[in-house]
Order: C-alpha cells, then sequence, then structure tokens
C-alpha cells in the first residue's frame, strides 16, 4: 500500500475535470488518491466505507459509481466489490523491476478476470513487459455464471487472420446497411447494438438524417458506428445545438479518452446549462477557460 498518489497540477485546467460538478470532481480526487488504491489501478473498497469516507449517502454514491463508468474512467464490480481506474496503468506506468513485480503481485489478488485482461490488453498496446508482469496470473474471464472459460491468447499470425475476417465481415455489413452510413468508410468495431436497416419510411428517415450527417462520420470515425439510440440522441440534440457544437462534443470524448456516449451527453448537457447552443458561444467559453498568465509576476526587477 503506497503512502502516496500523485496528482498533476494541470489536473484542475483539465478539460474534462472543468465539465464535472464539484461533487464529482470530489469523488474522481477520492477515487485516485483514497488509502486502498494500488499501482495497478485495481482495487477493493466497499460501497459503506466510501459513504463513510465522503459523507455521501447511499443513493449518491451509487450515482457517482454509474455516472463514472458511463465517463468510461472506471469500472466497478458489484460481486467483488473492486474498482478499476480503467487509465491508471497507461499513465502510471514505471519500467522498474520493483514496479512490475508490485503490479504482478497485486494482480494475483484481484477477483475479477475481466479486470485483469483489461489490464493486459492495455500492457500489450503499450508494449509493457507483460511476461514479467503477467506471470503466474491466470488470464482466464469469467462468464455470467462466474465460472472460469479459457480463451488461449492468439498468435501473431492469428490475429492477422482473425482481423482480415473480421474486416471482411465488416465490408459486408457495411453494403447490407445501404442508407443511414453508406457514406462512412472508417472502420469500426461491432459492440453489439441493434443494427440499423432503413427500409420503412426511408425518405423520411433521410431527412432527419440530413442535418446530423457529420455529427454521425465524426462519431463513426472516432468512436464507433451508432446504434439506434444513440443516432436518436443526436437528433434530438441538433434541434437545439449546432453540428459543430455536438461535433465538438465528440472531439472532447476522444481527447480525453472517454469514448461513451455518456461523457459526451454529459458535455452536451453542461453547455445547455450555461445557455451555450452555437459554436460562437462555445469559442467564447474556451477563451474564458484558458490559463491565464500573470506576466508582471515575472517581470525582471533590478
Amino acid at each position: 500500500m503506497a503512502v502516496y498518489r500523485q496528482v498533476q497540477t494541470n489536473f484542475w485546467q483539465d478539460d474534462f475535470i472543468l465539465e464535472l460538478t464539484p461533487e464529482e470532481r470530489y469523488f474522481y480526487i477520492y477515487v485516485m488518491t483514497n488509502p486502498r488504491t494500488t499501482q495497478c489501478g485495481i482495487f477493493k473498497i466497499v460501497k459503506k466505507l466510501i459513504e463513510v469516507e465522503l459523507g455521501f449517502d447511499r443513493k449518491t454514491v451509487d450515482k457517482l459509481l454509474k455516472r463514472f463508468m458511463d465517463y468510461g474512467k472506471i469500472s466497478y464490480c458489484e460481486r467483488t466489490n473492486e474498482i478499476m481506474i480503467i487509465n491508471w496503468v497507461k499513465y502510471n506506468f514505471i519500467d522498474s523491476k520493483n514496479t512490475k513485480l508490485c503490479i504482478n503481485k497485486e494482480l494475483k489478488e484481484v477477483k475479477n478476470k475481466e479486470f485483469i485482461r483489461t489490464i493486459y490488453k492495455i500492457c500489450l498496446e503499450r508494449k509493457y513487459d507483460i511476461e514479467f508482469i503477467f506471470k503466474d496470473i491466470d488470464l482466464d474471464p469469467i462468464n455470467n455464471e462466474g465460472e472460469a472459460k479459457v480463451i488461449p491468447l492468439k498468435t501473431d499470425s492469428e490475429d492477422i487472420k482473425s482481423r482480415s475476417a473480421s474486416s471482411r465481415l465488416e465490408n459486408s455489413t457495411k453494403e447490407d446497411n445501404k442508407g443511414l452510413l453508406d457514406s462512412f468508410e472508417a472502420p469500426y468495431k461491432p459492440l453489439g447494438e441493434e443494427e440499423i436497416y432503413i427500409n420503412k419510411s426511408y425518405n423520411k428517415q433521410k431527412v432527419m438524417n440530413k442535418s446530423i450527417s457529420r455529427v454521425l462520420l465524426e462519431f463513426s470515425k472516432n468512436i464507433k458506428k451508432a446504434s439506434k439510440a444513440e443516432i436518436e440522441k443526436f437528433i434530438q440534440w441538433r434541434k437545439d445545438f449546432e453540428e459543430e457544437v455536438i461535433i465538438k462534443a465528440i472531439e472532447q470524448a476522444v481527447k480525453y479518452k472517454a469514448k461513451h456516449i455518456g461523457y459526451i451527453e454529459s458535455i452536451i448537457k453542461s453547455w445547455a446549462a450555461e445557455g451555450i447552443t452555437t459554436m460562437k458561444e462555445l469559442m467564447k467559453k474556451f477563451d474564458r477557460t484558458k490559463p491565464r498568465v500573470n506576466f508582471d509576476a515575472y517581470r525582471y526587477v533590478d
């Protein structure tokens, strides 16, 4: 257990933090710095303890946990009472033997196997020493019944074949879904949402989608293929906001690695609360939130 956790001073100028409520900022700092945090970013904590240490009731704790899960910042497992700070190991990893030994030891105590596999994927993408970090660690995920299920890791050649097959399937899916997304060429990974087919009321749908075509393009390129529910949100937002404003919200989600419709919606709602609906109004806000430098403080004095 570490005595301290490092939080950079520019935390308070971060665009994601600026959009949070004071309550959310307090909770986020707590998640990153409470005494049970670990080097791997996964730790066990019961909700009752969060209530006591933060002074919140259970309803507020549940609300904040769900909100930050929607933001894509944490995952929380009710079954094991474990929290995973999703990008912790990405931004706090130190390539030293002691750090890797510490992470290896901590991961062996983690009950939620899906959390372990998520950390594994991040380490693999960032070319960390996975053989050392995950030595003697079971990487089998847990299914809904709580039983272990073996999923062997793919070799490079198998992975290339898998991606090729996925690409062929993706191309055939695009051909089948002419209409709404026929002009979008960006790749996406199917995440289980209901596929969108425009067989009924085509002309009416075409008119509605015309006002959000660029929004859908940006969402498809940078996040994923939009589900039916997400498209309906975009259409609803377009009634009150300029298209560029919605696109800017998507860019913020990508910039701060919170690629989730929940985070985009939180940005849109916060701007609406400030009466911001146009790009001109939004740019004024950004100008106000830029850090100012007191040049007089740096003036040379004899």
